[in-house]
């Protein structure tokens, strides 16, 4: 009992050094007839690694905003473009400029003195209508024709109908001798067959040129009714040309619309 009274103080020692990491050395009282104990050491316990302590994350703090990075615009090479020729079909003149007016000049023609229009259907089929004054007073007439090519420059083959108005007045005195006798005519409502041939030119800047030569005969009745006066046969001739069948000329100019 002595024994362990007497060991007592050095143990708590020893626990309060191991508790502090000092290393201590304590000579116990040994009894007067036993030998001191060999000293003991203690190592140390490793410390606890310590963590800092958190940022003050508060109401007011924000994260540090990272600038934002812009990429680079990709380099693009230049695109090389092979111009593209779209080859424009260009039609004949006569599809292009299909309606042409006209002012006509002519013997036996359709207008005779006045505007003629010409329509064509297709480049190789027109229609000609013209109305104007003649020696058979006012006249009207249409006529078709073919077209031989397609070129600005085309001779043409046509057949066509006219009409006159005729005029009742006799005239005055168209005697030729001089032989104090009177011959007076006056012409009636007649009608007319009329088959030509010509050159149409028609620019691409729509210049119109239109000339016809041919023939045109008195359709039905007489037309010619004589009032005063005996005509001679030269006489009577020049009143078949005038009136009645004779031959066709005509040149007319204008312009050809799109």
């Amino acid at each position: 009992m002595r024994t362990i009274w007497r060991w007592a103080p050095a143990t708590a020692l020893l626990w309060s050094a191991a508790a502090k990491g000092v290393t201590l050395q304590v000579e116990p009282q040994a009894p007067p007839s036993s030998p001191p104990p060999a000293p003991v050491t203690v190592a140390p316990a490793p410390a606890p690694a310590l963590e800092p302590p958190p940022a003050d994350q508060g109401p007011d703090t924000l994260p540090a905003l990272e600038e934002p990075q812009i990429p680079a615009p990709p380099v693009v090479a230049p695109r090389v473009t092979t111009p593209t020729f779209v080859e424009r079909k260009v039609l004949p003149v006569r599809a292009e400029r299909r309606l042409a007016l006209l002012g006509e000049l002519g013997w036996n023609s359709l207008a005779g003195v006045g505007p003629t229009v010409t329509f064509h259907a297709n480049p190789h089929l027109s229609f000609d209508l013209g109305a104007g004054l003649g020696l058979v007073d006012g006249k009207l007439g249409l006529r078709a024709r073919v077209n031989a090519l397609e070129s600005e420059v085309t001779p043409f083959f046509g057949v066509g109908m006219m009409v006159a108005s005729g005029f009742e007045a006799p005239t005055d005195n168209i005697a030729t001798d001089m032989d104090n006798r009177e011959l007076n005519v006056k012409v009636l409502p007649s009608s007319f067959l009329q088959v030509v041939a010509g050159v149409d030119w028609t620019s691409r800047s729509g210049f119109t040129l239109i000339g016809a030569l041919g023939y045109a005969w008195l359709v039905g009745r007489d037309n010619v009714e004589i009032i005063t006066g005996e005509p001679t046969p030269e006489e009577k001739r020049a009143l078949e040309i005038a009136f009645q069948s004779s031959a066709v000329i005509s040149v007319a100019i204008g312009y050809s619309f799109r």
